[in-house]
Formats: structure tokens, C-alpha cells, sequence
């Protein structure tokens, strides 16, 4: 077990110095192959264009005018709704009594507290 672990950590060790060393190379040459000076793009030639003519300006026709206030509707005026209604006559109940008559119920039977204790005949032993 332990020597898995400890090969496990040297690959480890190992692919990170190569991976290291691969990254310095190829940094390496890539600089020894860049141009050392900037070479001179070529530029594009300027091409000789006519002078744009000028376009009469379209006339366009006036806009019609809008009013800015709106006529107010019209309308019809509301029937007239009488504000005191008649009061509905609500039919009165009868009273009812709060306090309502007990009722009797008979007297329970007496129970004695102490009751006999039963009489086990003796086991031999």
C-alpha cells in the first residue's frame, strides 16, 4: 500500500519537473524563431473615388394638425337612486331562558371499597 502511494507521488514529482522543463524549451524556441525586427506591412493603395453628388432634399408634405384638447363625451344622466331605504321588519324571536332545569337522574348504587379477597386453595410443594 505504502509503496503505491510512493510511486504514485514520484510520477507525480517526475511529470511536473518535465512538464516544467518542456514549457522553458518551448519558450526557448519560440523566441529564437520570432523575427527580431518588425518587417513593414504593405500598405493598401488610395483609390481615386468621384465626389459623391449631391441629392435634392425630398419636400415632405405638411402634417395635419391634431387638436390637443379632446371633445368631452356626453353622457346620459344617471337615474336618481333614493338614498333612505324602508327598514325590513324582522320577525322577533322568543326568548330562550339561559339557565335550563337540571335534570335528576337516580342515585348510583354503592360500591364497598374493600372487597373480599378470594380464597386460593394451598398447592403442595
Amino acid at each position: 500500500m505504502a509503496s503505491k502511494s510512493l510511486m504514485i507521488i514520484c510520477s507525480l514529482l517526475l511529470a511536473l519537473v518535465f512538464s516544467g522543463n518542456f514549457a522553458c524549451n518551448a519558450a526557448r524556441v519560440m523566441l529564437e524563431d520570432s523575427p527580431k525586427e518588425e518587417e513593414e506591412q504593405p500598405t493598401l493603395p488610395k483609390l481615386d473615388l468621384p465626389p459623391l453628388p449631391e441629392f435634392p432634399k425630398p419636400e415632405l408634405p405638411p402634417l395635419p394638425e391634431f387638436p390637443h384638447e379632446l371633445p368631452k363625451l356626453e353622457f346620459p344622466p344617471l337615474p336618481e337612486i333614493p338614498h333612505d331605504f324602508p327598514k325590513p321588519e324582522i320577525p322577533h324571536f322568543p326568548e330562550i331562558p339561559h339557565e335550563f332545569p337540571k335534570p335528576e337522574f337516580p342515585p348510583l348504587p354503592e360500591i364497598p371499597h374493600e372487597l373480599p379477597k378470594p380464597e386460593f386453595p394451598e398447592i403442595p410443594h
